[in-house]
């Protein structure tokens, strides 16, 4: 039987020691694109507050930023940025932890990694707009669950921790997952118009690379148009060096980040180009990246400034 980590208890082992805890801050960032040129403006740090703030996810609308802070210690929750208010919103005040918050298709509930009083993680549903009490999303034997993708309805793609680390399917309704993959990291994104998601393979130490998962693909059957069931899992390219977080442009780019820099590439070249330094604006150790529906908007994570 597979070892389970638990990304609480590394967290909290984390925030035991002063030096290992994980102070980073959210920075959202302007981004035109122009044909073959896209530009950044000057980060505007969003989070502010001392220690952990990650994982931003976009509306979709890209008016509002879902994230988790550490606040209080050891208590992780989901706070809300409002883009045009600039304003930040706790969302989430529960006697458990609340992780790697994600819109969900109504853009009026959002799904989120709870730990449990048992320590489990388990995917749970929130609303944005009213008082309707949580729900566990999927049965109650599927935990230990890292991070999510949905990548088709009611359809998801989960991190899951084991040892080593797996990545399964999920279907709303069900009680079991499907392990697809090992060895994989932790960011997820769906393909658009698909069935399917792009993930980072991490099984060649030296290397890591991007790749997609289909289901099926697009077919005529009886004159209508439909996805067949066959899936296939596609190596695509390297990702940057060591970076396993990365985002998705509406014109189909890829983007991610390392250290000061930002980074595009475009699936054509497959050639990571310089996006932004962000030396001078004092940000280094840049990790996770998201990216407005539009295109306009971008966060990253980076280290708090000392």
């Amino acid at each position: 039987m597979k070892k389970v980590l638990t990304l609480f208890s590394l967290l909290l082992c984390a925030l035991c020691v002063k030096s290992q805890i994980p102070a980073t801050e959210i920075y959202l960032l302007d981004i035109d694109n122009h044909g073959s040129h896209s530009h950044v403006g000057k980060p505007k740090n969003i989070s502010n507050s001392k220690g952990y703030d990650s994982q931003p996810c976009f509306s979709n609308d890209g008016n509002t930023i879902l994230f988790t802070s550490i606040r209080n210690g050891t208590q992780a929750d989901v706070f809300e940025y409002q883009v045009v208010n600039d304003q930040v919103v706790q969302i989430t005040t529960t006697p458990e932890s609340e992780y790697s918050p994600t819109f969900m298709d109504d853009g009026i509930h959002f799904s989120t990694v709870r730990v449990e009083k048992d320590s489990a993680q388990r995917l749970w549903q929130f609303s944005l707009t009213s008082e309707e009490k949580p729900i566990r999303i999927l049965d109650k034997a599927v935990d230990s669950v890292g991070y999510h993708c949905w990548y088709a309805k009611d359809k998801l793609a989960l991190f899951i921790l084991t040892e080593p680390v797996s990545l399964q399917l999920a279907e709303v309704g069900k009680w079991q997952t499907h392990n697809e993959v090992e060895k994989v990291g932790r960011c997820m994104v769906k393909v658009p118009d698909e069935k399917g998601f792009y993930f980072v393979d991490k099984s060649d130490t030296t290397q890591y690379y991007i790749s997609k998962y289909s289901k099926g693909g697009l077919q005529v059957d009886n004159g209508a148009l439909q996805f067949g069931n066959n899936q296939t899992i596609e190596k695509l390219f390297p990702t940057v060096k060591g970076s396993e977080d990365f985002c998705i442009t509406p014109e189909g780019n890829f983007i991610m980040a390392k250290e000061t820099s930002i980074y595009l590439l475009n699936p054509a070249t497959k050639i990571w180009t310089l996006l932004a330094d962000l030396k001078s604006e004092g940000i280094a150790g840049t990790t996770r990246v998201a990216i407005s529906q539009d295109g306009k908007r971008i966060a990253i994570v980076a280290k708090e400034a000392e």
